[in-house]
């Protein structure tokens, strides 16, 4: 196919798919319209690069499964509205939203030809939206070995912000872990699309820490060994849990911290999303105060930053400082892996 026939398919697609979000309240296309848009192009560049049309022809059938299905549930919530709004507007008990200050960054590192970490961070902007559901990030980190995966991170933290937000549960904690589950069965359905299928080490998989700070609380769910920390007087305290063959050696007590920083098996994971049909999330809660900070980052700075180098600079800059000097830092210690940080201070 000549290099004019695909950039005028790659346009028209893209002009069609925006003609398709006008399909959607116009609430939400002010919240997510331009970033799915965004993510869109990529997927399709994607799609195209690995698979040519029949993976375009694939991209099109989720992009019209999922159109249908959230607009059937965004035009279901709009009409419940408009059929009980006084009863709505009285059932809600909104908690009062902290005040935060975040800042996210990606690097490729120094040695590594493609960047698979993905990162996502969402403050709504309609205020109801907020108070009830929170500000979201999420880290992935498409598994080093994998096929395709910076394709795999950039799907799971997409997926999950569509699905996070759609679900009308005031269980925060349960609709981040759908989010994870649903990322989960959409990257695995892709791999079993595949032609042939691949064998499980060339599935597309990834890592994923997801974090909704609402009210005084912090949710966290996590599949991998991407970690969620809270910084509190200077003392990091991780919430999430990795899912790692050395971690949990540490945890059974066979091994010391010291062993584990330099086992030969401290990158092998034995959870992810993706290769499985099904997958266990961990979720976690905790309640955050004013001078807190939250951290959420890839093997690419935990495994190479010390803990107490991480709480130094997070606590001495602000957070756009902060991941730039994280990111730098562990560019400094090798930059063996893709490196992706999020930091957001409560005031």
């Amino acid at each position: 196919m000549s290099a004019s026939s695909t950039n005028h398919d790659r346009s028209f697609s893209c002009r069609l798919y925006g003609l398709l979000l006008r399909c959607y309240p116009a609430q939400f296309r002010r919240m997510y319209a331009r970033e799915m848009a965004r993510t869109f192009r990529d997927s399709y560049r994607e799609a195209m690069q690995w698979q040519g049309r029949s993976g375009v022809l694939r991209l099109w059938g989720v992009v019209l499964y999922d159109l249908g299905v959230s607009l059937f549930i965004e035009y279901r919530s709009a009409f419940k509205a408009l059929l009980h709004p006084i009863e709505e507007r009285q059932s809600k008990n909104y908690m009062s939203v902290t005040n935060i200050v975040f800042a996210q960054r990606t690097d490729i590192g120094l040695q590594r030809k493609l960047n698979e970490d993905s990162v996502i961070s969402i403050q709504p902007e309609d205020q109801k939206v907020m108070e009830s559901k929170g500000i979201l990030f999420v880290v992935a980190d498409g598994m080093g070995g994998h096929s395709r995966g910076e394709v795999a991170s950039q799907l799971a933290v997409t997926i999950i912000r569509d699905v996070y937000y759609q679900q009308e549960s005031d269980d925060l904690e349960a609709s981040l872990q759908l989010a994870l589950e649903q990322a989960n069965t959409r990257l695995y359905n892709e791999n079993m699309a595949m032609s042939p299928k691949p064998e499980p080490d060339q599935m597309m998989a990834t890592t994923c820490v997801a974090a909704v700070v609402q009210g005084d609380t912090v949710y966290v769910a996590n599949v991998g060994d991407s970690r969620a920390y809270i910084v509190r007087d200077r003392q990091p305290h991780q919430i999430s849990l990795d899912h790692s063959v050395v971690a949990q050696q540490l945890r059974d007590g066979l091994i010391t911290k010291e062993q584990a920083k330099d086992h030969p098996d401290r990158n092998k994971i034995y959870r992810c999303l993706g290769e499985k049909d099904v997958v266990e999330v961990d979720t976690f809660s905790a309640k955050v105060q004013a001078g807190d900070l939250l951290l959420l980052c890839t093997d690419g700075l935990s495994e190479l930053v010390p803990e107490e180098e991480v709480v130094t600079i997070v606590q001495q800059y602000e957070p756009q400082e902060s991941v730039q000097r994280l990111i730098e830092r562990a560019n400094e210690m090798g930059g063996k892996d893709n490196i992706t940080a999020v930091v957001a201070r409560v005031a």
